[in-house]
């Protein structure tokens, strides 16, 4: 990009109800200037006295659903959990985002959540700028869940949380002319939980106005159905198959090789690239064990995309171990403007 960029507060400490729906839309800035990405940082003040912990992550598992809506319909974010962003930050920085080990103690812990409108492996990330001038409104739901989500016991717990909202973006307004305009807006969308005993596969939107450039499984081996991207995760997948109704596009990938894909995206070390049975400390030191993911975009081309327009099946399908594991999955691309 050859903007010039600066990072502007937009709101801070807004408190957050649990198990609701908490929504956001006449805070934000609307004055021009094209946004590269929006940061969320939560603080989730706990009051803990003899619970145990769910999940070391269990901050992002709290946040149930992100949307992000502009005044025109355009969904950017389609109600995406805060686990998935967790590791499609990872993914997309190389790094998982900042956040807190939740443990046994009173405490506040933070997690932050990174929404990039341009995306980085375009050699022209401008063409999915986020233009703000073109909006009257933008609205923004966070969906919350309970102390529950991060213990394993409500009686004397308590969780209180507050989000932070910044915004990266141009120092100045795009141009008016439209050379500096994007033609198309990012686009995050999750499915799932699925049982694999009950359907391995997951089923895609076909549009002509919808274009891809990856997607991620992922697998738990324990979780519950109401909960995306839920458990431990554990690799036991076979081969993963990205199709539609034309031809083969990922054909039985095999795990280790898609493990290899992950490791060059997110260091770690690569003599436990595939671990079946994961320990409690293995799991801190892995976070993104159980995750499988497919870059369709290799040399920066926007063109590379997957276009899932005049389609009439777009399927992505797993092999896995047990009957019993659940299954997520991730999606991100783009969606032209309306």
């Amino acid at each position: 990009m050859y903007y010039p960029t600066e990072r502007r507060m937009v709101a801070q400490a807004l408190p957050l109800t649990n198990s609701t729906v908490n929504r956001f839309s006449n805070i934000f800035p609307l004055d021009g200037t094209g946004w590269t990405k929006m940061i969320l940082t939560f603080h989730a003040t706990i009051d803990w006295t003899n619970a145990v912990v769910v999940d070391r992550l269990s901050v992002y598992r709290w946040i149930k659903g992100i949307l992000l809506r502009t005044s025109r319909g355009e969904t950017i974010v389609d109600n995406v959990p805060g686990n998935a962003f967790h590791f499609q930050n990872a993914w997309d920085n190389g790094v998982p985002p900042r956040h807190d080990l939740v443990i046994g103690a009173d405490g506040v812990y933070d997690a932050t959540i990174e929404i990039a409108f341009a995306r980085q492996e375009l050699n022209r990330p401008e063409d999915l700028i986020f233009a703000s001038g073109r909006y009257s409104n933008l609205q923004l739901d966070i969906t919350t869940g309970s102390v529950l989500d991060v213990l394993n016991d409500a009686v004397g717990e308590t969780i209180a949380v507050t989000m932070d909202i910044e915004i990266e973006s141009t120092f100045s307004a795009l141009a008016p002319d439209g050379k500096g305009l994007p033609f198309a807006h990012a686009y995050y969308k999750t499915y799932g939980p699925m049982l694999y005993s009950t359907q391995n596969y997951f089923d895609l939107e076909s549009s002509l106005d919808l274009g891809l450039f990856g997607f991620a499984l992922k697998v738990g081996g324990t979780g519950t159905m109401t909960c995306q991207f839920d458990g431990v995760g554990i690799d036991r997948l076979t081969q993963l198959t990205f199709r539609d109704s034309v031809r083969r596009w990922v054909d039985n990938a095999l795990p280790i090789g898609l493990k290899q894909k992950l490791n060059t995206k997110v260091c770690f070390d690569p003599h436990n690239i595939y671990i079946a049975t994961p320990t409690a400390v293995e799991q801190i030191a892995y976070p993104f064990i159980g995750w499988y993911g497919h870059d369709f975009v290799q040399f920066g081309s926007i063109n590379e995309h997957y276009a899932t327009g005049k389609k009439s099946l777009i399927r992505v399908e797993y092999t896995d171990g047990t009957t019993t594991d659940l299954a997520s999955l991730l999606v991100w691309g783009f969606r032209t403007l309306r």
